[in-house]
């Protein structure tokens, strides 16, 4: 289903989101991921160990640990607004497509920016609204129609994607959001926006 909704470009943006984690993580240090699911992005990432993995869905854990077998990955059930890990406990906290899904949003970021270590990065990747006119209008009826429509025929799941496409809609701009993370007290590094803010990557550091 995620290649349908993306036509597979979506392997692209992670394999993209995998090379910066890796470009910015000590191999010594500790990096969470946080929505883990199924445990993609640990399979894109050379390290074998120092990883920890939470998810409110234990089954994805366990689909996880088959597909990174070979790594030493701590995976804990839980969620972001209330990580049961200690201060300044990690050097890169990681989040792909989850943050849409806090119940909780503020009250998620406090929590990764306390877990951070100083000079700690946190980075996630969220879809949102194309800027672009020429792409705002498809896309809303991509959201709108497309998406319900291929979750039902393929997944056999329309409100899932209904919800999923609601969620876009509902998820704060680049710029709201980064009001929120600079209020918070993290200093905004850099968003990277993939077609005109569909999908972006932010990165925030915590100085």
């Amino acid at each position: 289903m995620n290649d349908v909704m993306s036509f597979g470009v979506h392997r692209l943006w992670k394999k993209y989101y995998a090379d910066l984690l890796i470009s910015k993580y000590k191999k010594t240090e500790k990096i969470l991921d946080i929505a883990s699911g199924t445990g993609d992005i640990f399979q894109l990432l050379p390290f074998k160990k120092n990883l920890y993995a939470i998810d409110p869905v234990e089954q994805m854990h366990r689909v996880s640990q088959e597909k990174n077998a070979d790594k030493n990955i701590q995976y804990q059930v839980g969620y972001a607004e209330k990580l049961p890990y200690k201060n300044n406990f990690f050097q890169i906290i990681s989040c792909t497509y989850g943050v849409r899904n806090y119940e909780n949003r503020q009250q998620g970021f406090k929590e990764i920016f306390r877990c951070l270590k100083k000079n700690g990065y946190f980075l996630f990747m969220e879809f949102g609204l194309p800027k672009a006119n020429l792409i705002k209008k498809p896309y809303q009826a991509f959201l709108d129609y497309f998406l319900p429509f291929s979750g039902s025929i393929v997944a056999k799941d329309r409100h899932s994607y209904k919800y999923l496409a609601d969620s876009i809609k509902a998820f704060p701009s680049p710029n709201e959001v980064q009001n929120e993370l600079e209020n918070i007290g993290f200093t905004h590094i850099e968003t990277i926006d993939f077609l005109s803010g569909a999908n972006n990557i932010y990165i925030v550091q915590k100085k």
